[in-house]
């Protein structure tokens, strides 16, 4: 009788560890899988803001060069 009671408790208890581990860590691999993806989008956005920072410096220095050309040919017509 007691030798059945132990079988079913460790019974018992092996599937109450299989159903926590199926509970619980799926959603944490989920989870762990969301991770992944916005670290991957944070790296991406990361990069486009360097292109964009770089585009608008040589916007910038474009301006520049048209100013200076611009006082130039002003100078040119006087």
């Amino acid at each position: 009788m007691t030798r059945g009671i132990i079988i079913v408790g460790v019974a018992g208890l092996l599937v109450g560890v299989l159903v926590d581990f199926l509970w619980w860590g799926i959603p944490s691999r989920r989870i762990q899988d969301d991770l992944r993806a916005l670290q991957g989008q944070q790296v991406a956005a990361e990069v486009a803001r360097e292109q964009l920072k770089r585009t608008e410096d040589e916007l910038r220095n474009e301006r520049e060069r048209r100013s200076r050309l611009e006082v130039i040919v002003s100078e040119g017509q006087k």
